[in-house]
């Protein structure tokens, strides 16, 4: 079962951003041997659905800015199934409107 999605929008090199990305986001924060902070930290789950979408927010913001330079995020929409949250991740080419 995935745990994001993502949708690119406004850029070159969909096919290999979408490939970063996904790394990006389902490696686990500090199981990268070589660098500790690649990856996405998912504790904020542990947190009221409310906390937890600002948290991941945040923690998504943060990582794709220094991963991922060339996309930025343009929105994330969360859904809530059955105790399980789902974020739906936007991003949009650097520079692009």
């Amino acid at each position: 079962m995935e745990r994001f999605k993502i949708t690119i929008e406004n850029t070159e090199n969909e096919k290999e951003l979408q490939r970063t990305l996904a790394t990006l986001f389902s490696t686990k924060a500090g199981s990268q041997p070589a660098d500790r902070e690649f990856g996405i930290s998912w504790e904020c789950l542990d947190e009221v659905p409310e906390a937890a979408e600002n948290l991941f927010y945040l923690e998504a913001v943060r990582k794709v800015e220094k991963y991922e330079p060339r996309v930025e995020i343009k929105n994330i929409i969360f859904q809530h199934e059955e105790g399980v949250m789902m974020p739906h991740i936007y991003f949009t080419g650097k520079g692009a409107e």
